[in-house]
C-alpha cells in the first residue's frame, strides 16, 4: 500500500470514528426527546450526552496517535495540545482575530443584552469544550491528511462541508440554534470557517489557539442569541453578516494561499493551490 492509500485509510477511519462516537451520544438525545420525553435542550442531563458526542474529533485523533504513533513527530498527545510557544507575531495575529470576531458578531449580528457579556467569558470554558476541543480533530488531524491528497483549496472545502454534515443530528434536537439556521446555510458557513480556522492554524502552528478561537467564535454568536416566544433559542441573520463573512473568507482564502506558496517554494515545489 503505497503512502496516499495509507493516507486515506486514516482519514476514513478517523471519520468513521468521529461519526460513530459523535451521533451515538448525539442520537441518544434524539431518542430520548422523541420517546422518553427527557434530555430536552437545556436540561442539566442534556448537557451529557451533547458534550460527549462533542468531543468526537478529538477522540478520534487520540485513537489514531495510539495506534499509529510513529507517524507523528510529537512524543505525546499532551505536547501537541499544549507545549507550543506563543510569539508576538503569532499573539498579535490571534488578538486580531478575537476582535474581529467579536466586532463581526456586535455589528453583523447584534448583541441582544450588553450584560451578557459577562456570561460570554463564564461560558468558554463550556464552549470549550463542547465546541473548541473540535479543533484538535478538524484542523490537527483531518485538514493536514487531506491537504496530503488533495490541494489546500479542496481539501478546506471538504473539511468544511464534512464538519457541516457531522452536525447534522442537532437539527433533529429542537432549542439548538443550528435547528433555527437552513442546513444549506450552514454549510457555506462552516465552509468559511473552516478557511478562517486553517489559516490560523498554519500560521500559528498552535492547536490550542484554533480550540480557543472556535469557543470564543461559539461563545460570540451566543451574545446575538435571544429565547424566542416558544421558549428556544433563536437567532437573526441579515445582509451585514453575509457582507462580513465574505470579507472574512476572502482575506483568510488570501492568507492561506500566501502560506502554502511559500511553504512550497521553501520545499521547492509549484504553487499549486487548486
Amino acid at each position: 500500500m503505497n503512502t496516499k492509500n495509507k493516507t486515506e485509510k486514516k482519514i476514513l477511519l478517523f471519520l468513521l470514528y468521529t461519526f460513530t462516537i459523535t451521533w451515538l451520544f448525539w442520537g441518544l438525545i434524539i431518542i430520548g426527546n422523541k420517546f422518553f420525553n427527557t434530555l430536552w435542550y437545556g436540561e442539566i442531563l442534556f448537557w451529557i450526552p451533547y458534550l460527549l458526542g462533542a468531543l468526537g474529533p478529538m477522540v478520534s485523533f487520540y485513537i489514531l496517535y495510539k495506534k499509529y504513533p510513529k507517524e507523528f513527530s510529537f512524543t505525546s498527545f499532551r505536547q501537541f495540545i499544549f507545549n507550543k510557544n506563543i510569539t508576538k507575531k503569532v499573539g498579535l495575529i490571534f488578538s486580531l482575530y478575537i476582535l474581529w470576531r467579536f466586532f463581526m458578531v456586535w455589528f453583523g449580528l447584534g448583541i441582544e443584552n450588553p450584560v451578557s457579556i459577562i456570561y460570554m467569558f463564564i461560558n468558554l470554558p463550556l464552549m470549550i469544550v463542547g465546541g473548541g476541543f473540535e479543533e484538535i480533530g478538524w484542523r490537527g488531524y483531518l485538514q493536514p491528511k487531506l491537504e496530503r491528497v488533495i490541494r489546500y483549496i479542496p481539501a478546506t472545502i471538504v473539511v468544511g462541508i464534512i464538519w457541516a454534515i457531522w452536525h447534522l443530528p442537532l437539527w433533529m434536537i429542537k432549542g439548538t440554534v443550528q435547528s433555527e439556521i437552513s442546513f444549506s446555510l450552514y454549510i457555506i458557513m462552516t465552509i468559511i470557517l473552516s478557511f478562517s480556522f486553517s489559516t490560523l492554524y498554519k500560521y500559528s502552528e498552535n492547536i490550542t489557539l484554533c480550540v480557543v478561537a472556535h469557543a470564543w467564535y461559539n461563545a460570540c454568536i451566543g451574545l446575538a442569541v435571544y429565547i424566542g416566544s416558544d421558549g428556544y433559542l433563536r437567532l437573526d441573520i441579515g445582509v451585514k453578516i453575509f457582507i462580513l463573512y465574505i470579507i472574512e473568507f476572502i482575506v483568510a482564502v488570501i492568507l492561506g494561499i500566501i502560506y502554502n506558496q511559500r511553504r512550497d517554494f521553501m520545499h521547492g515545489e509549484h504553487f499549486k493551490i487548486s
